[in-house]
């Protein structure tokens, strides 16, 4: 339609899968998480947000930083 468009969608529903991940994984203050995916996917959503939930530290890859093995290693 040309139209932007959008959902409504409830704060619980990242919420519970931010407890479910933590739960599952533990993450603490001795990890670190690399985000990677762009901030218009919704994955992106639990990979800024679990860590700092968590007290672990976040990492951001340069833009096309995802494509270089070497880059991501160091």
């Amino acid at each position: 339609t040309g139209q932007p468009k959008g959902v409504g969608n409830e704060h619980r529903g990242i919420v519970n899968r931010l407890v479910w991940m933590q739960h599952a994984y533990r993450l603490d203050a001795g990890d670190v998480v690399l985000q990677k995916t762009s901030f218009g996917f919704d994955v992106s959503v639990w990979e800024f947000f679990w860590p700092l939930l968590a007290g672990a530290r976040l990492v951001l890859a340069r833009p096309g930083g995802h494509k270089d093995a070497t880059y991501l290693s160091e």
